[in-house]
């Protein structure tokens, strides 16, 4: 009797997905026939939930292929921008429906994380850093619009708590896989864009009165600046701490693929970050007399041409042929000065995260594309006052501690581009996207257990899914 029961039970539940099938091809043909592609559109999107609910329940878990693929998906989500908006456009529309769901699985996949790990065993770096983070956060109500910038200074604290996780439960080598891997989608993105929508893939600027795109690459990161920086930041993740089997050749096709975003982006101060990382790399690596002495006579050479040619010089590397573009930072110093002046008005917690875009632009002294303070450290200035400053100030300096005490080369040399890239932008603030990950996977790795820490305490039973997905991406 059991038995026929269960038979009629699975009898009756095939019946009822044939007719549920038969009734989604139904309607699918129908709008196929009518060309409705928001039918077709919400029928893939049904279909697809219990595929997308079963991998971020195994994600969310940390299963190491499903959590190793769902970070990549994430920096991905976060980072794309597929519509051009104005700063002051803040309309939601499905680019901004998936950014906040990419924040809540990132919390989610974090919070899942850290009841895995615990509250306890780790460094004060790491606890420096969340009290920096969570600080913006509460920034965020001095604001003119504490939701919005409550919602941007979240997404920071969530991506870099899942960055941490990551270090811990998928080891350090595959965190910087992932973040290749989604640097390398992001940069072909970009490179179809630039090639096939040039409205999308490609800087607008005035030329001859008209706005218009120019031939400098912006792609998929929103920015030709942040194109430059991401691209960058790939050669470097790949060159210096990219670690496993994969082929040399897709190294070097990466690094063309990187290399090619970063001269279309024309991002000089990426350039120069990636210069003084591979440098310092290159220093640290052995032979410092010799190396001492080449760097000595370059720049002698470039003073000297710099003393030989002057305006000229500065004339060639600008890209409006105007000296003034190179000695004022494109104008950065004007903003870096109205920056200071403002802040002296309010010293100790600044303006609130994300508030220079609503008072920079207005500043007579400046323009509309002065949303941040084009600097680093003056940007969290701005944003956290000296409270802020000296939180991540402090951070930074332990981070920077634990490399070099922990002989970590690259990871320093990681470091050392955004100090040199954080000269003249911002890096971190606003809504999450690649550049900031990838200053958030500097510190992270900084601040993580090393390999071998992190061997010792998987072989101990200490985080026993450790083991398990030490190859997840292998």
């Amino acid at each position: 009797m059991t038995s026929a029961l269960a038979a009629l039970r699975n009898l009756a539940s095939g019946l009822g997905l044939v007719v549920l099938a038969a009734a989604a091809c139904g309607i699918a043909a129908g709008a196929a026939v009518s060309g409705d592609l928001m039918v077709l559109g919400c029928l893939a999107c049904a279909a697809a939930v219990p595929f997308a609910l079963v991998f971020i329940e195994r994600a969310s878990a940390w299963d190491g292929r499903q959590a190793y693929r769902m970070i990549i998906i994430l920096t991905i989500a976060l980072s794309a921008v597929v519509r051009l908006r104005a700063i002051d456009d803040k309309s939601i529309d499905a680019q901004i429906l998936v950014k906040l769901l990419a924040i809540g699985l990132t919390g989610l996949m974090a919070a899942a994380a850290f009841l895995r790990i615990g509250l306890q065993r780790h460094s004060q770096a790491f606890f420096v850093w969340c009290a920096f983070l969570v600080y913006t956060m509460m920034t965020s109500f001095l604001t003119a619009t504490p939701a919005l910038s409550l919602v941007e200074t979240t997404s920071n604290l969530a991506a870099f708590l899942l960055l941490y996780s990551a270090a811990h439960l998928l080891n350090r080598d595959n965190l910087v896989k992932a973040m290749v891997a989604s640097c390398f989608i992001l940069c072909l993105l970009s490179l179809a864009a630039y090639g096939g929508m040039p409205s999308l893939g490609r800087m607008s600027d005035w030329v001859n009165g008209a706005f218009v795109p120019t031939w400098r690459l912006q792609g998929v990161f929103g920015t030709a600046n942040a194109a430059g920086g991401a691209a960058a930041l790939g050669i470097i993740l790949t060159l210096l701490l990219s670690r496993g089997s994969r082929s040399r050749p897709l190294d070097l096709m990466m690094l063309g693929v990187f290399l090619v975003c970063l001269i279309l982006s024309n991002n000089r101060m990426a350039m120069a970050g990636l210069a003084a990382t591979l440098l310092y790399a290159s220093w640290a690596s052995g032979n410092k007399a010799l190396k001492l002495a080449v760097f000595a006579l370059t720049v002698g050479i470039v003073i000297l041409i710099y003393l030989g040619t002057g305006d000229e010089l500065l004339e060639f590397l600008s890209r409006s042929g105007s000296p003034d573009e190179i000695t004022s930072g494109t104008g950065r110093s004007r903003i870096w000065a109205v920056v200071l002046e403002l802040w002296s008005e309010q010293p100790l917690l600044g303006y609130g995260a994300g508030s220079a875009k609503y008072i920079l632009p207005k500043n007579p002294l400046l323009f509309t594309a002065a949303a941040h303070a084009h600097n680093l450290f003056l940007n969290v200035l701005f944003s956290g006052g000296l409270v802020g400053l000296l939180l991540f100030g402090w951070g930074l300096v332990l981070a920077m501690r634990q490399a070099i005490g922990g002989k970590e080369h690259g990871i320093f040399a990681l470091l050392i581009f955004f100090m040199v890239y954080g000269i003249t932008e911002p890096t971190i603030g606003g809504l999450v996207s690649f550049v900031p990950m990838a200053f958030y996977t500097a510190v992270v790795l900084a601040i993580a257990p090393s390999r071998d820490r992190g061997a010792d305490e998987a072989r101990d039973g200490r985080y026993t899914q450790g083991a398990s997905l030490k190859a997840a991406s292998s």
